[in-house]
């Protein structure tokens, strides 16, 4: 049985199987249900221990790790009414995984710090798919001994583990990586409309597009949706999305950093997710853009 006893927060697509992986590997768990509890019932057949609280869950918990939508759900999880912070004890480590704010991720961690508890931020990449392979991949950013303490815990759910730099580099270098991903996935959506739109095979536009300098790890995901109307390779939703840019825009505004491509984006993502809903995956993005164009799909 493994020392460090854990706690996880945020059972959703990729924080169920993260939990899983983790209890699978003989690290004490402890979790909390949200408004499904589904996966919690299901960790604690697998041997996971249910806590009402944060509190509760930091008094009983080594390592904490947070996987939720926004910065506002991560500071409310720490600090708020029954949060971490009401049971944290000396030592106690927040791990979180959320892709969140970064000038808010570098507060909390310094008013944490005055109760001595650390806070790093370790956001992922990759998707559902690779979250239940245990294959993810986490970026970190906090100091090295803390890295030490839960390298080990990571290895459960995770295939690269990167330390990227002091606390708030991790969530900085992750908003990046999403406007670059996302970037594509917008390109990828709005050549297969023209296509549609131009009466040219959108499936040669995949086969040729694949096989040169177009190609990006978005393309495939986008016209799996295209082509045959199902999201398995993509499982981002256009609301995360939609607020990963917006943090983006907020962070380069503080450095007073100048986008030529990221308001544009920040436009599509937008104009998608009020088109086709928040909850809807980021290939379906198309949808809107086909609609946007009064193209009849096939």
């Amino acid at each position: 049985m493994k020392h460090e006893r854990i706690g996880f927060i945020g059972l959703g697509l990729m924080g169920k199987e993260m939990a899983r992986h983790i209890v699978r590997n003989d690290y004490p768990l402890t979790v909390m249900a949200h408004r499904n509890r589904s996966p919690l019932e299901t960790l604690c057949k697998e041997g996971a221990t249910e806590v009402s609280t944060p509190a509760e869950m930091a008094r009983n918990s080594d390592i904490v790790f947070i996987c939720v939508k926004t910065s506002e759900q991560v500071s409310e999880i720490v600090s708020g009414a029954n949060g971490l912070m009401a049971g944290s004890h000396e030592g106690l480590i927040i791990v979180d995984c959320s892709t969140a704010h970064p000038e808010s991720t570098e507060r909390l961690a310094k008013t944490v710090e005055h109760q001595g508890v650390i806070l790093v931020d370790a956001p992922l990449a990759r998707t559902p798919r690779e979250a239940k392979a245990g294959r993810l991949n986490v970026m970190v950013g906090g100091d090295v001994s803390t890295m030490a303490r839960i390298t080990p815990v990571m290895k459960s759910f995770a295939e690269n583990i990167f330390h990227v730099g002091k606390v708030g580099s991790a969530h900085k270098l992750k908003l990046i990586n999403n406007f670059l991903s996302l970037g594509a996935a917008a390109l990828a959506s709005e050549a297969a409309t023209m296509a549609a739109g131009m009466d040219v095979s959108q499936d040669k536009l995949l086969e040729i597009c694949s096989q040169g300098g177009a190609n990006s790890a978005m393309l495939a995901p986008v016209m799996e949706w295209v082509l045959q109307k199902e999201c398995s390779k993509l499982q981002f939703s256009l609301g995360n999305a939609e607020k990963d840019m917006r943090y983006l825009t907020e962070t380069l505004n503080a450095y007073q950093l100048a986008s030529h491509m990221l308001p544009p984006l920040c436009e599509f993502l937008t104009l998608a997710r009020d088109d086709v809903g928040e909850d809807s995956f980021v290939p379906q993005a198309y949808d809107s853009c086909i609609r946007q164009n009064k193209i009849v799909r096939n």
